[in-house]
C-alpha cells in the first residue's frame, strides 16, 4: 500500500472511530460469549462461574482494545488531540504566565513579521516580468576622477551602438528617467510623470497592456505617430477605468497624443510614480553622442553570465570611437569598464544591507522573547514538580511527557504568532505610509502567503525553542530525585537553578547585542543631525509648479507669472521670505553644465569640469538661509536686466580660487546641459552663454553653479 493509500486509510478510521468502537466492542463480547458456551458445555459451569473464568482466560478486555487502537494507527493523532485539549485548559487556568507569554512572544513576532515583510516585498519577491533573473541594466563606468562620477548613461549614439552590436543579449532597450509634463483635455491641467521608452522594451520584460496594444515599430521613429500608455492608475483616476478611452486624444504639453493602450496595474516600470509612457522616437542617424539621457536595459540569452555580458559591454566601449566618440571622452570620463547588474539589483540599490541588518536584529529579538519565555516556563515547572513526578511514577513515559509539554508550548507560539500577525499588520501599514519614497517597490509592502507563512513557522518555531529546555528537564527521570532534593515547600533544586541563571545569562547577553548596535545606529542618525547641510530647513514650506505650456508660451509669459506669484507669496501674513529655485538642495534634479573659468583655459582634448546648475530667484538663498562667504545674492535688477550674475559654491571656490577672491571673475558655460553639443569638434570652443561676473559665493559643499533665473 502507497502512502497516500495508507494516508486515506488512516483518515477514514479517524472520521470513523465511533463506529470501530463498536465494531470492536462487539467483537470482544462475541469472544466473552464463545469461551462462556464452550466452558458450560464441556465442564458443565454454571452461566455465572463460566463468565468468570471465561474473562480469566480470555485476560483484560482493554488492553485487547488498546492492542486495536494501536494497530489503526492513529493513537499519536488522539494523544495529540488529548495534548492539545489538556494544554489549552491548563495554559487558561493559569492567566498571569500566560498573558505574560502571550505579550512577549506576540511583540517578537509581531516585530519579525513586520520587517519580514518589507524583506520578502523589497529583497525576495520576484519581479512581475518573464524570467526576470535574466533582465540586467547596462552602464558605462567613469574614471575616479572624472567630472561625471560614478557610471554614465547612453547617448543615441552610443544607446543604438549597443543595441545593434551586442552578442549577449536576446534584446535590447533604453527608457528615460520619468519628468514632469502637463495633461489636458481630460478635465483641469494636472501634472503628470512620463517615461519614454523604446518599443522594444514591452517585449523585452514580457508584459503586454491590459487594454489596446504595445508601442509599434513605426511609432518609434522621428515624426513617428505621437501615441501614448495609460498607467492603470491614471486611466482609473482620470478615466474613470472607461474601457473606451482606447483612440482618444490627450494633450501632453500641448501636444496630442493618442491613447493606444492601458498597462495593467502591477506594472510599474521603471518606477511607480510613472503615469503615461511614450515612444522615444530616436533618430537612427543622430550625431548625439554627448547628451546622456537612456538607461539601457536588456535580456540576457540563454546561458549567458553576467561575467560574459560585461565582457562583451566592454568590448563595445572600446569600440565608441567608430561611433563618433572623441578622444577625450576616453581620456577624461571612460575607465573603458562597464557595469551590467540584474534589474533587481538595480532597483534594491543600497538597501540590501540595512535590511539584511534589520531582519538579523529581529531574529534576535525572538530569540531574547523565546529565552524570556523559556525562563518562565521553566518557574512554572518548579510549580508542577510533585505534579510531574506523580506522573512519572505512575508509568507516564517521558516522551509522552514532554509532547504534552512542548504541545502546550506550541499552542502559546501560535496564538502568540496571531497577535503577532495582528500587531504587525498594522506596522506595516504604517510604516508603508510613513517610509522615504526612496525605499524600492514601496507599493508592494504588505502581506502575502509567503508571509503568513514565515509568521505560522516562526510561532511553531518559538513556541519550540522556549519550550524544548524547560521540557526536556522537565521529563528527565530524576524528576523524583528533584522532588526530593526540592522538598515538599516547592524549593529549587541546583540544577534548575543553574539552568534559569543560564538562560538569564544568554538573555543579557543577546540584548547587550541589540542594545549596543541599537546604540550606534542613535549615535550615527545622531551625527548625521548635526551635520550642517549649508541651509536652515526650520520653517520653511515648498511645492512644485508645472506650468502648461499652451497657457504660458515662451519664457516671458512663465517669468511674469513667477514675478507675480512671489510678490503675492511675501505678501501673505506671517511669511517672511519667498524665493524659487528648479531644484531643492540634496534632490537630483540639477541640470549639468559644461564649465570654463576664462583664468584657467582648457588644453586639447581637455574636457571641461562639469557642475550642476540651478536657476534662483531674488529671495531663495534668503528663504532657505544659505550663508555666503563673498558678495550678495540676487537682486531684481539681476534678474529683470538679465545682468548675467551667477552665485557659484564653496567647492568650486576652493578648486580654482582658493587663496584669492573669486569676485568679478568670468565664467563661460559650454553648453545647456553639458553634454548636448552635437560633435566634438565644436563642444570645446562653443560658447552659448556668458556670465561675466561671478557676484557671491556659497557656503555649500556641492559643486553648484546658481544662475539668476528670468
Amino acid at each position: 500500500m502507497t502512502w497516500l493509500g495508507r494516508v486515506r486509510r488512516r483518515l477514514a478510521i479517524l472520521l470513523r472511530k465511533d463506529d470501530r468502537e463498536r465494531e470492536m466492542d462487539e467483537e470482544m463480547r462475541l469472544h466473552l460469549e464463545m469461551e462462556t458456551e464452550d466452558l458450560i458445555r464441556t465442564r458443565g459451569l454454571s452461566p455465572r462461574e463460566a463468565r468468570r473464568q471465561a474473562r480469566q482466560t480470555f485476560g483484560g478486555v482493554e488492553r485487547f482494545k488498546e492492542e486495536g487502537r494501536d494497530a489503526w494507527g492513529i493513537r499519536w493523532l488522539e494523544d495529540a488531540v488529548w495534548d492539545l485539549r489538556m494544554g489549552v485548559r491548563l495554559l487558561v487556568k493559569d492567566r498571569g504566565y500566560t498573558a505574560a507569554a502571550l505579550l512577549t512572544l506576540g511583540l517578537a513576532i509581531g516585530a519579525n513579521t513586520a520587517i519580514y515583510s518589507v524583506v520578502e516585498s523589497v529583497l525576495l519577491r520576484p519581479l512581475p516580468y518573464v524570467a526576470a533573473d535574466r533582465l540586467v541594466t547596462v552602464h558605462a563606468r567613469t574614471l575616479p576622477d572624472s567630472p561625471i562620477e560614478g557610471e554614465i548613461r547612453f547617448s543615441d549614439r552610443g544607446y543604438r551602438h549597443f543595441a545593434e552590436n551586442n552578442r549577449t543579449f536576446d534584446q535590447f532597450g533604453g527608457f528615460s528617467l520619468a519628468s514632469q509634463v502637463t495633461l489636458t483635455g481630460v478635465g483641469p491641467p494636472r501634472p503628470i510623470a512620463v517615461t519614454r521608452m523604446a518599443a522594444s522594451v514591452l517585449g523585452l520584460l514580457g508584459t503586454s497592456p491590459q487594454l489596446g496594444r504595445p508601442f509599434s515599430a513605426e511609432e518609434d521613429v522621428p515624426e513617428g505617430p505621437d501615441v501614448v500608455l495609460l498607467s492603470h492608475s491614471l486611466w482609473s483616476s482620470v478615466f474613470g477605468s472607461d474601457p473606451e478611452v482606447l483612440g482618444r486624444t490627450i494633450q501632453l504639453d500641448g501636444t496630442p497624443h493618442e491613447v493606444i493602450g492601458v498597462m495593467p496595474p502591477e506594472f510599474d516600470f521603471p518606477s511607480p510614480d510613472t503615469d503615461v509612457w511614450v515612444p522615444f522616437q530616436l533618430d537612427p542617424a543622430s550625431a548625439n553622442f554627448g547628451s546622456h539621457g537612456i538607461e539601457g536595459v536588456a535580456r540576457l540569452a540563454r546561458g549567458v553570465t553576467l561575467a560574459a555580458a560585461e565582457a562583451d559591454a566592454e568590448s563595445l566601449i572600446a569600440r565608441f570611437g567608430e561611433v563618433g566618440y572623441g578622444p577625450e571622452w576616453f581620456s577624461g570620463i571612460f575607465s573603458g569598464e562597464a557595469a551590467v547588474r540584474t534589474l533587481r539589483d538595480e532597483i534594491v540599490g543600497d538597501v540590501r544591507q540595512p535590511l539584511t541588518v534589520l531582519f538579523w536584529t529581529g531574529a534576535f529579538l525572538l530569540l531574547v522573547a523565546c529565552s524570556n519565555v523559556a525562563n518562565l516556563t521553566l518557574a512554572r515547572a518548579e510549580v508542577r514538580t510533585r505534579e510531574t513526578a506523580i506522573r512519572l511514577a505512575l508509568g507516564s513515559g517521558r516522551g509522552r511527557l514532554v509532547r504534552f509539554l512542548l504541545t502546550e508550548n506550541v499552542v502559546l507560539g501560535v496564538v502568540g504568532g496571531t497577535l503577532g500577525a495582528l500587531m504587525a499588520y498594522a506596522g506595516t501599514r504604517a510604516l508603508v505610509a510613513a517610509a522615504p519614497p526612496i525605499l524600492p517597490r514601496l507599493d508592494e509592502i504588505g502581506f502575502s502567503g509567503t508571509v503568513l507563512l514565515f509568521t505560522a513557522m516562526s510561532s511553531v518555531a518559538a513556541g519550540l525553542l522556549s519550550g524544548a529546555l524547560p521540557a526536556f528537564r522537565t521529563g528527565s527521570p530524576r524528576m523524583l530525585a528533584m522532588l526530593r532534593d526540592g522538598g515538599t515547600g516547592g524549593v529549587q533544586g541546583r540544577g534548575a537553578r543553574r539552568t534559569r541563571n543560564g538562560l538569564v545569562i544568554l538573555q543579557i547577553a543577546l540584548a547587550m547585542v541589540l542594545v549596543v548596535g541599537s546604540g550606534l545606529l542613535v549615535r550615527s542618525v545622531g551625527k548625521l543631525q548635526l551635520v550642517d547641510p549649508g541651509f536652515d530647513v526650520d520653517r520653511v514650506l515648498t511645492f512644485r509648479l508645472d506650468l502648461s505650456r499652451n497657457r504660458y508660451e515662451g519664457p516671458e509669459a512663465t517669468a511674469r507669472f513667477y514675478d507675480e506669484l512671489h510678490t503675492k507669496l511675501e505678501a501673505l501674513p506671517g511669511v517672511v521670505a519667498a524665493g524659487g529655485v528648479t531644484a531643492l538642495p540634496l534632490t537630483p534634479r540639477g541640470a549639468e553644465l559644461g564649465a570654463q573659468i576664462e583664468e584657467f583655459p582648457l588644453g586639447q582634448d581637455e574636457f571641461p569640469w562639469v557642475v550642476q546648475f540651478r536657476r534662483a530667484t531674488p529671495g531663495y538663498f534668503e528663504t532657505m538661509g544659505i550663508p555666503l562667504m563673498e558678495g550678495r545674492t540676487f537682486t531684481r535688477a539681476d534678474h529683470e536686466q538679465r545682468m548675467g550674475t551667477l552665485i557659484i559654491s564653496e567647492s568650486i571656490k576652493d578648486q580654482y580660487w582658493p587663496n584669492t577672491s573669486a569676485l568679478g571673475s568670468a565664467y563661460r558655460s559650454l553648453g545647456i546641459p553639458a553634454g548636448s553639443w552635437e560633435s566634438s569638434e565644436t563642444s570645446a570652443t562653443r560658447v552659448s552663454m556668458r556670465y561675466p561676473n561671478l557676484s557671491s559665493i556659497s557656503r555649500c559643499s556641492t559643486p553648484t553653479v546658481a544662475l539668476s533665473c528670468r
